[in-house]
């Protein structure tokens, strides 16, 4: 007699506890969409454009596909390629060591409340430095034979629209005198 009280009890109970098991769980999916609607995917393209007068000598773009939200800067983008270049180092055990050359970049867009979204950009580029003249390009180099490395670094933040296309840094190398432009292009994936 006991033990059918005691199961009618825990039926009892497992009925009141049914809508309660339900609301926890339209809760738990209300919140999962919250989140879903709070991470927006955008697509940032950025334009490394290298020009000799008007001339565009060379154009490096990179696309960049990332989520972002408005309550955090922690989504963003990557990127490391390049080379080992070895550097003999001048001394008695004439050893050698090696140095980076290409492309670091890290990207990061967090929305804000007016619609526009935050970019922030570091990018750093080197690259082996002509060292032959062609058309006109003046001649640099080091008499030990060693290569010289160029290098361009830039740290921004910007604020840009869906759809926008800004250029934030023009620069003039100063070994050769070519101007070197940043565009960059966001757009909301829909």
């Amino acid at each position: 007699m006991k033990k059918l009280i005691y199961l009618c009890l825990f039926g009892v109970l497992g009925l009141m506890l049914q809508p309660l098991r339900a609301q926890d769980k339209a809760q738990e999916k209300t919140r999962s969409e919250e989140r879903a609607k709070e991470l927006i995917p955008v697509k940032l393209q950025i334009v490394f454009a290298e020009f000799d007068g008007e001339k565009k000598v060379s154009s490096m773009p990179y696309t960049f596909m990332m989520l972002t939200d408005e309550k955090s800067s922690g989504h963003g983008a990557s990127l490391r390629t390049g080379i080992r270049i070895p550097i003999e180092v001048d001394g008695k055990d004439q050893k050698t060591t090696y140095i980076d050359v290409g492309s670091n970049m890290d990207c990061n867009v967090t929305g804000q409340d007016d619609g526009r979204f935050l970019v922030r950009l570091i990018f750093d580029r080197s690259a082996l430095f002509p060292n032959k003249s062609s058309e006109g390009e003046r001649l640099v180099s080091q008499p030990n034979g060693q290569p010289i490395v160029h290098a361009f670094r830039t740290n921004e933040s910007l604020l840009l629209r869906d759809g926008q296309t800004l250029e934030s840094t023009v620069s003039t190398d100063p070994l050769n005198g070519h101007t070197i432009r940043v565009t960059l292009t966001l757009n909301v994936l829909k």
